[in-house]
């Protein structure tokens, strides 16, 4: 049942949110971890909704409902702590603010939490990194912006197979909602193609040392190992699959922070592919020029795919507001059926289920640093 007297009554007690002509001011929220597992993809993501605020903002601020009047874009953000509990505690603070649309979360785990409120409040969540198929079919309300781990899969299940040749993996994978649902999708996707998954283990995501969980690789027989997880867990993975004296080549997620994965893992990680979703920061597509001269101006280096998909989620928020309207099923309705939106991140639509219709490019880390596969050296540094 639609809850338009609950919702009228909600954005007249927002902050000076409603003038004669509409709102004084566009309100947006955000729930990011800025603690926890998830504080490096939160940080990041918190960045790029800054800039995009900025920007919006330089330019006079919102029209709403293209009604020629600017106002000024303010978005709340509260810290998810990457904990399921909190994440479900402040949703339901934003909720209750009136706030139309939120930008959320970072970790699957915090978002699969509060995709059920969120659509029973009929609020509109868009994520900007959360790629778990469990997210499919969760309501009208919630999308991303992120690819889903089975678009990841598929590129590089194909990469694995076809480009690299390896017909036989070993699996290791983290504990947590990203890492299993990644790793059922890789699986299901890369026996599609005829490849063979040999040993799957699997380690605690808070787990500091997971040597004893490798020592079951080294009775495989396999050609490659695939490490599913985040940034801090593949560098121990592979710390410890190297110690262990096992030198096969290593593949990874797009969850990976290339910087943080070298930092945490050095030269174990040299040589590990991984796909990571369309971001672009040598593209002289207007759009990646204006996110990252914005980034600079406001935080220097430090721009990543995920600043950018935070940075696109809140500007197809504010594009759908002034397409439409400040209400929650308005944006909703345009998200459905906007054309490609041309982002920082690439272009972003959405299906059905609000999964964006995005792909993947290939990267292999050489030299310390992350570079496009098709640019690497052959065997080298």
């Amino acid at each position: 049942m639609k809850s338009s007297g609950r919702w009228a009554i909600l954005l007249l007690a927002a902050t000076a949110m409603v003038g004669c002509g509409g709102p004084s001011e566009v309100h947006i929220g955000a729930i990011v971890s800025l603690e926890g597992p998830a504080a490096s993809y939160g940080a990041s993501i918190w960045r790029g909704i800054q800039v995009a605020v900025d920007q919006v903002n330089a330019g006079g601020g919102v029209d709403v409902g293209g009604n020629g009047t600017l106002v000024p874009l303010r978005v709340e953000m509260r810290d998810a702590k990457s904990d399921p509990q909190i994440g479900l505690q402040v949703a339901q603070e934003l909720i209750d603010m009136g706030i139309p649309a939120v930008i959320g979360s970072d970790s699957s785990d915090v978002t699969l939490a509060i995709a059920d409120l969120f659509q029973e409040s009929e609020v509109v969540l868009i994520s900007p990194s959360t790629s778990t198929p469990a997210l499919n079919n969760k309501g009208s309300y919630i999308y991303r912006n992120y690819p889903s781990d089975e678009l990841e899969a598929i590129n590089l299940a194909n990469h694995i197979y076809n480009v690299a040749g390896l017909h036989d993996v070993d699996i290791i994978s983290s504990q947590s909602e990203f890492g299993l649902g990644i790793k059922r999708a890789f699986i299901q996707r890369f026996r599609m193609l005829g490849g063979r998954v040999g040993i799957q283990v699997s380690f605690l995501a808070e787990a500091a040392d997971v040597s004893t969980h490798v020592e079951e690789l080294l009775d495989g027989e396999a050609e490659a190992i695939y490490v599913a997880g985040y940034s801090s867990e593949t560098a121990r993975a592979a710390t410890a699959i190297r110690a262990a004296g096992i030198e096969l080549p290593l593949f990874g997620t797009g969850a990976i922070l290339p910087e943080e994965l070298v930092a945490a893992g050095g030269d174990a990680v040299e040589g590990l592919v991984f796909p990571t979703a369309a971001f672009d920061p040598d593209s002289d597509v207007q759009a990646v020029r204006e996110f990252i001269q914005g980034y600079r101006a406001r935080f220097g280096e430090g721009f990543d795919v995920y600043a950018a998909h935070g940075y696109d989620a809140l500007l197809i928020l504010v594009q759908a507001i002034e397409e439409e309207s400040y209400r929650p099923e308005a944006i909703s309705l345009y998200l459905n059926a906007m054309n490609p939106f041309p982002g920082a991140a690439g272009e972003t639509s959405f299906d059905n289920d609000g999964n964006a219709r995005k792909f993947h490019r290939m990267f292999v880390i050489q030299g310390g640093r992350a570079v496009p596969f098709e640019a690497a050296t052959p065997g080298g540094n």
